[in-house]
């Protein structure tokens, strides 16, 4: 029976092995949005829908400008990044079109009595028309001959005039020969700018436009090159997060390594632990793949700690060798089995409540971490003993008793009152720091953005102007019309904030295409406070008012206008966005929406912050819903009271793990509660391990424990160490939350939880 399951789990693992190497073989793809670690869920749909479209067409930006003392250089590079990315499917590079100005022009031209510049609206509200009139003639009668068609129709030239004063997102751009251009202290910057069709997110996409870029970079060498867009930065991301998943496993498993050849000195401990792992690792990496599709490299980030846990398996399994008198491979199974089926049960259920999470990623996390640790704990009982050919160790004699040392602090007589001094002060610690606590919930802390690129945006956005920004207006109503009247409303009130310096600009879609009511009234306004037949005379035209025409609707602008693009969004009723450059004064831009029906701020980065804040109440939640399945296992086994015994160690570790880090200054974040779930669940482990063992055998339990959590802190602990504030803070609550339920697990001793000393009173699972 034995070797018929080590041979099904033989061929199980091998469909594994061909089903990951047919993937990898097709390319993975790792998903480097860190975004998408939050959570989805949003009551405003609206809001939610908005901002998804808003945050597609800004991360799919790609900017690139080349600067050089020289003209023709900066040219000759930003020509050849324009001619090498058109050849990209994932991208497109607009360019001027000219057919397409004169088809808005065309489209505008029979309502041009209807619209008017702002600065011409004004003018003429406050009966300065002379002012629109002088211009008008300098214009005719300037350096640049005028089409006598356009002034006879429009003598007053106001279409052009709202055409020059259409909002631009960069405002200090200039075409130079039709190329983009700002000249700055005596160099000349020359723009690229292009969007992708394709998600920034992916590895391929990133790839071959940053090989593209770096090209270039090479043949023009004394160019310089300024990057801004999600690509780079999501590519500087998963690189930094491959390198760190490499560097921080390698580590850990180097440092894995040599710990078990120390204290076993012996290779048989060392290939069937790796054996252990690597087969954990390996169906859980499969079935992953086979879940999700594809993997986040942060779920592989924190995976790589999944060696902290599997290894616990193998490692308890040999320091029973330690035993006296020692066993064969079969009983020395047989004899901690319960302890090690109970300590995966409780650790799977622990991770199994991430999986309530609406977090895609740590819904792999949840997901490869379970999986890898049943298939390690299989591993384990169907092939170790059978491959086991460890000889009965004469050592280890120093190594028990210094683990032992731990567990008889919490028993000699004489330590009664340095124990209750322990206790004491880790509860005034504890309230102290809880007293201290404080929350980070911004979303904007989670990613540590590459210093190199950051400094590039900064030095494109000063160039290029106002940069736009990630808040925008959303105007929400029953029909179009209504939407436009709300947007004039609201441009009422921001445009006193551009002058007063708290917004650099503005871009709606009332801005393109006036309301009705808008155009209705501009064309009052021009009859009445304008003398056409006087102006027409001095141009030396016949005095034949212009006809009235009809007015321009959003419906037969959108299809020529590409500027309306991701202003107007699809729905069925009414729903534009208003974009936003520049803003310095935050609160006074929101306020502008006060009192407005249908209009509101969205701040992507404070939602997702109010939201996350949310979710980390319900990670805190998680944690204690694990403790119904890990409580309802313990006791099953060893009876309620005695489980609730056995779950104080592991509950006081969680409670005291945030208290400490808020002493140290550090705020709980969704990423801490979410490590607070893991570290009750691998807590419990311990002290399942200690409620398992016999007196004889504490100390040798005990050595088991120690070299699980030293295993543990490798893989977590080093986790403290990533550069991102996410996995860091994940990994610094880990570290902190194991070596304490190390400390506390001898507490669910037998004798302390009411159990005769020897063995629990359900021998069932042996």
């Amino acid at each position: 029976m034995t070797r018929t399951i080590a041979v099904v789990w033989l061929l199980l693992v091998s469909l594994a092995a061909l089903h990951a190497g047919g993937r990898l073989w097709q390319g993975v793809t790792l998903q480097t949005d860190l975004m998408a670690l939050l959570p989805r869920e949003e009551q405003d749909k609206a809001a939610q829908y908005a901002n998804e479209i808003v945050t597609r067409s800004l991360s799919r930006r790609v900017v690139v400008l080349f600067g050089h003392a020289e003209r023709e250089q900066a040219r000759a590079a930003a020509a050849a990044l324009s001619a090498s990315l058109s050849e990209l499917a994932e991208l497109t590079t607009p360019g001027v079109d000219k057919g397409q100005l004169a088809s808005l022009g065309a489209l505008y031209f029979p309502y041009r009595g209807g619209l008017l510049a702002e600065a011409d609206r004004q003018r003429l509200l406050a009966g300065h028309g002379q002012e629109v009139a002088e211009r008008a003639l300098s214009q005719a009668f300037g350096f640049i001959t005028m089409d006598g068609g356009l002034l006879r129709n429009d003598p007053f030239l106001l279409l052009p005039a709202f055409f020059a004063g259409l909002p631009q997102p960069q405002s200090q751009v200039t075409l130079d020969d039709g190329v983009p251009t700002v000249v700055r202290d005596g160099k000349t910057w020359v723009l690229v700018a292009a969007q992708l069709n394709a998600e920034p997110f992916a590895t391929a996409v990133q790839e071959r436009v940053e090989r593209l870029v770096e090209q270039v970079r090479e043949r023009h060498g004394g160019v310089e090159l300024l990057r801004l867009g999600a690509v780079f930065f999501a590519r500087a991301a998963a690189d930094q997060a491959m390198s760190e998943a490499s560097t921080l496993g390698t580590v850990s498993s180097l440092a894995t390594m040599v710990l078990i050849l120390l204290v076993f000195r012996a290779l048989s401990p060392l290939w069937l632990s790796l054996l252990t792992i690597g087969v954990g690792a390996l169906v859980s990496f499969s079935v992953c793949l086979w879940l999700f599709g594809s993997l986040h490299a942060a779920a592989l980030l924190i995976g790589t700690s999944l060696i902290g846990v599997a290894v616990d398996y193998p490692l308890h399994y040999f320091v029973d060798t330690f035993s006296t008198p020692p066993e064969p491979p079969r009983d020395r199974l047989r004899t901690i089995l319960p302890g090690l089926f109970l300590g995966m049960i409780t650790s799977v259920a622990g991770y199994a409540t991430l999986l309530l999470a609406p977090f895609p990623g740590f819904q792999q996390v949840a997901a490869f971490s379970a999986i890898g640790l049943m298939a390690a704990f299989i591993t384990l009982v169907a092939w170790v003993p059978l491959l086991d050919r460890l000889r009965p160790v004469r050592h280890g004699g120093t190594l028990v008793a210094a683990a032992g040392t731990v567990w008889s602090v919490w028993e000699r007589p004489r330590l009664r009152w340095f124990r209750l001094a322990v206790l004491a002060a880790a509860v005034l610690a504890g309230m102290a720091g809880l007293m201290r606590l404080q929350v980070d919930d911004d979303v904007r802390r989670l990613q540590s953005m590459s210093p190199v690129l950051l400094a590039e945006q900064a030095r494109i956005q000063a160039l290029l102007g106002a940069d736009t920004a990630n808040q925008f207006f959303l105007v929400q109503a029953a029909d179009e019309e209504t939407a436009l009247r709300r947007e004039e409303a609201l441009a009422e009130r921001l445009i006193p904030l551009r002058a007063a310096g708290a917004l650099a600009g503005f871009r709606s879609p009332a801005d393109f295409v006036p309301s009705a009511e808008r155009q209705l009234a501009n064309r009052h306004l021009v009859r009445e406070r304008l003398d056409h037949a006087t102006h027409l005379r001095r141009l030396g035209l016949d005095a034949t008012p212009p006809a009235e025409d009809g007015v321009l609707t959003l419906a037969a602008a959108k299809p020529a206008a590409a500027l309306l693009s991701g202003l107007v969004l699809p729905d069925d009723h009414a729903l534009h966005v208003v974009a936003l450059d520049g803003i310095t004064r935050l609160d006074a831009v929101a306020a502008a929406a006060t009192g407005l029906e249908g209009v509101r701020f969205v701040d992507p980065a404070a939602d997702f912050g109010r939201l996350l804040g949310r979710y980390r109440a319900r990670a805190i939640w998680l944690a204690g819903l694990s403790v119904i399945p890990i409580l309802g296992f313990l006791a099953w086994r060893y009876g309620l009271r005695a489980a609730l015994a056995v779950m104080a160690p592991p509950l006081l570790a969680t409670v005291l793990t945030p208290a400490l880090k808020a002493l140290a200054g550090a705020p709980l974040t969704f990423f801490d509660a979410i490590a607070l779930v893991l570290v009750l669940s691998i807590g419990v482990d311990y002290a399942v391990f200690c409620a398992e063992s016999s007196t004889a055998r504490r100390a040798v339990t005990m050595l088991g424990i120690l070299l699980s959590g030293l295993t543990t802190l490798l893989s977590f602990g080093l986790l403290a160490l990533s550069s991102v504030t996410a996995v860091r803070a994940f990994g610094s609550t880990m570290m902190i939350g194991i070596a304490l339920a190390f400390v506390f697990a001898p507490l669910a001793a037998p004798d302390r939880i009411g159990q005769s000393g020897e063995q629990p009173h359900d021998e069932s699972l042996s």
